[in-house]
């Protein structure tokens, strides 16, 4: 047997009792475990990697060894070799979806969705983990904000395993996000048919409709959601901005005064309200209302944002003011088919630094700003264009206000912000902390490899 040395500041009676048991026993995979768990207690997750290795020496490719070696790799931060551990589970066990599930957590965390996804793709199709497989799939390009992905893993799902209340309703939603509105309204029908369904998933529905212009049978389905709660805020403004759409200003008006008696000063309803004084030609009403509803609208109404920004546009061009004009529509644009506006901005605004444009990235760093105070990613990049202008010191100070409060979930904008510090203290002149900064960055990046 492989000699079990630990050091002396780590022997507890328990641990001495644990050390006796292996020496009696070196083949009793169990003991090892018990006391590598111990010493992930005592915060040695190195050490309780080295009694499990010494395990695995005595009973080679245990399952139960080498999944725990994993775990004790993921606490001491050693995510690189605990990936590693989990591709060799996998391998040995391949019926063990815990690997595939550990192993899609670490892709997805060091930024790779797409390596999770690929990993499930190659699950042979006979194998009894090919449904699951898919529904993770499914999982993964939901939370990595891809809808293509996602409506491709759902019809895949839908055609091989068959249809679930859960799958069609999803797979509507997704076709929705992806502006398939009559995809979408097919799809949510189908899960109604189904026996279920709520009024979100009616509304989702009036609205496919009503984005085919099929205002008679969106109005239809609000009409099921205002019988059962007359005063639903969503069902309401949604019924007012398709009638404003088809062009019934009056009557449009007559719903917003409703929502105004029931929710005064509400955002979407600001929306609503300058959309109806521009096409009434009162354009500075117009431009109050859309400026308030634009700032309190959520990130996630990205429909509704993308119409403020074009309808802003569009008022102040008609006011004269073609460069805000043009910067409203360059935001609406982005919008158009994005999961989010943090999304849609985001990626503008790093592509506006890439060209060289900084003073343009800088405005739309601004305006996320305004939507996301103190978000790393965007304090990473307004310190880029603060460095550009010359100003290096202030980079540094927004950067180390924010790095030490980065989630661990976005471990690689703490490397970002790292790799920009080192940037900033060259610019200054102080090499030191441009050195400290970047072996940082390569600690974090090194973990994630």
């Amino acid at each position: 047997m492989t000699a079990l040395r630990l050091p002396e500041k780590v022997i507890t009676p328990k641990i001495e009792k644990l050390r006796t048991e292996i020496t009696e026993a070196p083949h009793r995979a169990s003991t090892y475990k018990q006391m590598a768990r111990v010493l992930i207690g005592m915060e040695h997750e190195r050490l309780a990697a080295r009694v499990l290795r010494v395990g695995l020496t005595e009973v080679p490719d245990d399952q139960g060894l080498l999944e725990n070696l994993a775990r004790a790799q993921q606490a001491g931060g050693f995510l690189g070799p605990a990936a590693s551990t989990w591709r060799r589970v996998k391998k040995l066990f391949p019926e063990s979806f815990l690997a595939y599930e550990k192993l899609e957590r670490h892709y997805v965390r060091s930024g790779s969705p797409r390596k999770a996804v690929n990993m499930y793709h190659r699950v042979e199709e006979d194998d009894p983990l090919q449904e699951k497989s898919l529904e993770r799939i499914v999982f993964v390009c939901k939370e990595a904000m891809d809808v293509p992905g996602t409506v491709r893993a759902l019809k895949k799902l839908i055609k091989k395993y068959g249809l679930t209340y859960r799958r069609c309703r999803d797979l509507g939603r997704f076709h929705f996000k992806a502006d398939h509105y009559s995809e979408a309204s097919r799809w949510l029908e189908k899960a109604f048919t189904m026996g279920e369904g709520d009024n979100d998933l009616r509304l989702n529905l009036a609205l496919a409709y009503a984005r085919q212009k099929r205002y008679r049978l969106a109005e239809k389905h609000i009409n099921y959601i205002l019988a059962d709660r007359p005063n639903s805020y969503a069902a309401l403004i949604n019924l007012c901005e398709f009638t404003i759409e088809e062009g019934d200003i009056e009557r449009g008006e007559s719903i917003l005064a409703r929502i105004d008696k029931l929710y005064s000063n509400n955002s979407r309803a600001n929306l609503a309200r300058g959309e109806i004084c521009f096409l009434k030609d009162d354009l500075p009403s117009a431009e109050k209302a859309l400026r308030s509803g634009i700032r309190g609208t959520a990130y996630f109404y990205r429909w509704e944002l993308e119409r403020g920004y074009r309808l802003l546009g569009d008022t102040l061009e008609c006011q004269g003011n073609s460069e805000e004009s043009d910067f409203c529509r360059l935001l609406a644009d982005s919008l158009q088919g994005a999961p989010d506006a943090y999304q849609a901005f985001i990626k503008l605004a790093e592509e506006k630094l890439e060209e060289q444009d900084m003073m343009l990235a800088g405005r739309i760093f601004e305006e996320l700003s305004r939507m996301f105070p103190n978000n790393a990613r965007i304090v990473t990049g307004e310190a880029e264009v603060e460095i550009f202008k010359g100003y290096p010191l202030k980079a540094i100070d927004m950067l180390n206000r924010v790095v030490d409060k980065i989630p661990e979930k976005f471990i690689q904008d703490k490397s970002r912000v790292y790799r920009v510090l080192a940037h900033a203290y060259k610019n200054l002149g102080d090499w030191e902390g441009a050195r400290n900064s970047t072996y940082q960055a390569e600690l974090i990046e090194s973990s994630l490899s």
